[in-house]
């Protein structure tokens, strides 16, 4: 994966200051080329303290002004549209309210967001001179579900016919009850839709914490209607999406799979909506896993600077899906966490042979005779309820699980921790996933093997961006973000690399990996310049 985690020349701080949790900016672009972040000012994560800024650049990101207090009384998770005749819209979903600028952001009048009753408003869009189109958030009820350990969501099309100054309920873009979809970020589509009306693309966070990926919804109606929601190949929280003048899509997010960071994606619609899920990695050093003709070598000592870890495709539904794994592996060291495989449970493994991580279960030895050196097959089938084991093609018991539980969903490779007791030496030659999603009419077939001379997470290495690494935060700590793309150099001054086709993404970084980060009480919002050639591996 490309990443520009260690390019000090590209990043930039917006706000950073002791004591202020500063975090969920967005940016815009204002007529006169001034470049605007809006951003909160918490003490904590939840904060009981919470105030809406406004910070300005004149230079393309370079410097900032400083912040300006726009709400001394309430804000949260402010978003910034210009829409036509240079008008700035920020959206905030505390009231909600929403603030106008007809000056390029030097002056704002508040407004209050009547009819909006939803959280998480996204930036707004303009779909006709007077018709505007924003989404919201909310979990209905309070009591948490057992497979998404949370209340239910549904995510909203909200419509205003006047320009803003009244809204209303459009639509319900999507409600899945083994999903949590939220955040949804709308772009608008090329061609007409239905009877000429706008056709649009909201692409989604799900927030079960378990795996799944982003899901987008397409109305050909201008938001009346939505498909069913589908899987997208990316994995995060918080997505900005948003076409390119070179006519692709870009996204920036909250990576959230097994190498949290800030993140962007850069590609095509077909890419997007088409690509179903892909696998994600952790590879914290670039010398390991090792791929050869003989396979793929995980060769990690302790901590999490050498964990190596795959996330493949949950299971959605647990209490209908059906499910089988299978792998070759020669495990030739494991510490008590450093190799295993999730599927309802994790599955140790060890040079002796498979370890259930279940109550009372035994070691399962590999099969004997065995020649020395040689890869064994782990085969593990779920039912929804129970799991069966299958070592080197001989049955190794059966363990019941929870079908009505979340932590019966994840799927994963490699580093059973991701910080302590996982050193490893192991050969994978090759894998292969099946799941079938009756309820959701769904299948999901995945092969992989170390002949093809690409590692398993090759389809996302190849096209995601790392903008920060944040590995070591709590992810409410980084990456929620707003993007822009620059105009080029200002008249008479010389190009440099944040200029001419490039873009600015504004983000907020825990910082992690620093002496005095604190969960839930670190946070700064920053900037990092990036273009499309930094795409490429």
């Amino acid at each position: 994966m490309p990443s520009l985690h260690d390019a000090a020349e590209r990043h930039v701080v917006i706000d950073r200051r002791p004591g202020q949790y500063l975090c969920f900016p967005d940016v815009c672009l204002a007529d006169d080329g001034a470049l605007l972040c809006a951003y909160n000012e918490f003490d904590r994560h939840v904060g009981t303290r919470r105030r809406l800024l406004l910070n300005v650049s004149r230079d393309q990101g370079r410097t900032w002004e400083g912040p300006r207090l726009l709400n001394a009384t309430d804000s949260h998770c402010p978003r910034l549209a210009r829409l036509d005749g240079g008008r700035l819209l920020i959206t905030d979903d505390a009231g909600p309210q929403l603030h106008w600028s007809l000056d390029n952001g030097e002056h704002w009048a508040q407004q209050p967001g009547g009819g909006l009753g939803h959280g998480l408003i996204d930036r707004v869009l303009e779909l006709s001179p007077e018709t505007l189109f924003t989404t919201g958030h909310f979990h209905r009820a309070v009591q948490p579900q057992p497979k998404i350990r949370q209340a239910p969501t549904e995510q909203m099309a909200y419509i205003s016919r006047n320009r803003g100054r009244t809204w209303q309920l459009n639509s319900i873009i999507a409600s899945e009850k083994c999903l949590v979809l939220c955040e949804a970020s709308v772009i608008r589509l090329p061609g007409p839709g239905k009877n000429g009306a706008p056709r649009l693309l909201a692409l989604m966070r799900e927030n079960s914490f378990v795996g799944e990926p982003m899901y987008f919804c397409v109305s050909e109606d201008g938001g009346d209607t939505w498909g069913e929601p589908r899987p997208a190949p990316l994995i995060g929280h918080r997505p900005t999406l948003g076409w390119t003048r070179s006519g692709r899509l870009l996204v920036t997010y909250r990576d959230v799979g097994p190498d949290p960071g800030t993140k962007a994606w850069l590609g095509t619609l077909d890419e997007l909506t088409g690509a179903d899920f892909a696998v994600h990695g952790l590879r914290p050093d670039a010398r390991n896993p090792r791929l050869s003709g003989d396979g793929l070598l995980v060769k990690s000592g302790p901590g999490l600077g050498a964990a190596v870890r795959y996330g493949l495709r949950p299971l959605t539904d647990p209490e209908h899906a059906s499910a089988e794994f299978e792998a070759e592996v020669l495990v030739r060291r494991a510490a008590e966490n450093g190799c295993g495989i999730r599927l309802g449970i994790w599955w140790k493994l060890y040079p002796e042979g498979v370890m259930p991580d279940a109550d009372g279960a035994a070691l399962i030895p590999w099969a004997k005779p065995w020649p020395k050196g040689s890869a064994h097959t782990v085969r593990i089938v779920y039912e929804p309820g129970l799991l069966r084991l299958f070592v080197d093609g001989q049955p190794g018991g059966e363990y019941p699980v929870d079908r009505l539980a979340g932590e019966t969903r994840p799927i994963l490779v490699g580093a059973v921790a991701r910080k302590s007791d996982n050193a490893c030496e192991a050969l994978w030659r090759r894998m292969r996933l099946s799941i079938r999603e009756p309820r959701l009419g769904r299948t999901y077939d995945w092969a992989w093997d170390a002949a093809g001379g690409e590692a398993p997470d090759a389809w996302a290495a190849a096209r995601v961006l790392e903008l920060r690494n944040d590995r070591q935060a709590s992810p409410a700590d980084f990456g929620y973000s707003g993007w822009v793309e620059l105009p080029g150099a200002a008249p008479g001054k010389k190009a440099r690399k944040q200029d001419d086709g490039r873009f600015f993404c504004a983000y907020h970084h825990g910082g992690g990996d620093e002496p005095d980060y604190r969960e839930g009480l670190s946070a700064h919002v920053a900037g990092t310049w990036f273009g499309e050639e930094d795409f490429k591996v």
